[in-house]
Parts: C-alpha cells; structure tokens; sequence
C-alpha cells in the first residue's frame, strides 16, 4: 500500500475518514467521535462518511443532539449500513488515495480498487478529520 516497516503514520496527508458499520458504529463510537469534532471544523481535504451500525444507533444520534455537532462540523450523516467499509455502494476510496477508517480490515482494495485504508480508533478518525492528516488526538490543543 506504499508504506514501508518502521513508516511512522502520524502526519500522514489523509484523503477520505470513515467511522461506521458494523465495526465502531456504536453509539458510544459516535460520542467519541463528537467529543474530538465539536467546536471545531472538518478539514477541506477531506470528504467524511458516518454511518451508524443500526438505525437505532442513528436514533440515538439524533436524539443526543450529535448530529447538530456533526453538522456543524461540516459532517453529514448517512444511513446505516456496509457503505465505505467495503464499497458496496457509492462510498468508494478512489484508487490511489488513502483513508482512515475505523473498520476492521484494511487489505489494499477493500474500501475501493486500489484505496489504502490505515485503521484507527474513532478518536483518531475524529482528529484526523478535522486537522487533515494522522493526528494523535491527545496533541488537538483543547477549545
């Protein structure tokens, strides 16, 4: 996938974030999410999908007041389901690009032909989506 052994990640130009489905599409995954996004903006690079594990994990959403977090963040909700962790729908990593996902495989290819997929915690993810690159969420000044 163009990394070496030893590669450190951090810092690493990202073009696609990705939480959801069935892996880390819970509804405390989605907190966490929030607790890194809110007050703060998503990065211009990068395109962003959510999507919760059930709808009643986006009912929860919804009913916690998360998702007004998110899209203030500039963050949109999708529906529930499979969606970027395996391209079954339009939700593809173009080839060449690289995502940060909190799902559970990361195989070349797996969230769209030729897309590299580095996995990640939904605090990562959430880090990552707003500074643009790998970011440790613990280096994010508080607001």
């Amino acid at each position: 996938m163009g990394f070496a052994e030893g590669d450190a990640m951090i810092g690493k130009k990202v073009d696609y974030v990705f939480i959801g489905s069935c892996t880390n599409g819970r509804i405390e995954d989605f907190r966490a999410f929030a607790s890194i996004v809110k007050g703060r903006k998503k990065a211009a690079n990068i395109t962003a999908w959510l999507v919760p594990g059930s709808h009643v994990v986006e009912a929860e959403i919804k009913s916690e007041g998360l998702l007004k977090i998110f899209n203030e963040a500039g963050f949109e909700l999708r529906q529930p389901g499979c969606s970027a962790c395996l391209a079954m729908n339009d939700d593809k990593v173009p080839a060449g690009k690289l995502a940060v996902s909190t799902s559970n495989r990361n195989f070349e290819g797996r969230q769209g032909p030729g897309s590299r997929t580095l996995l990640a915690s939904p605090l990562v993810a959430a880090a990552t989506a707003v500074t643009g690159f790998v970011t440790d969420p613990r280096t994010l000044k508080a607001l």
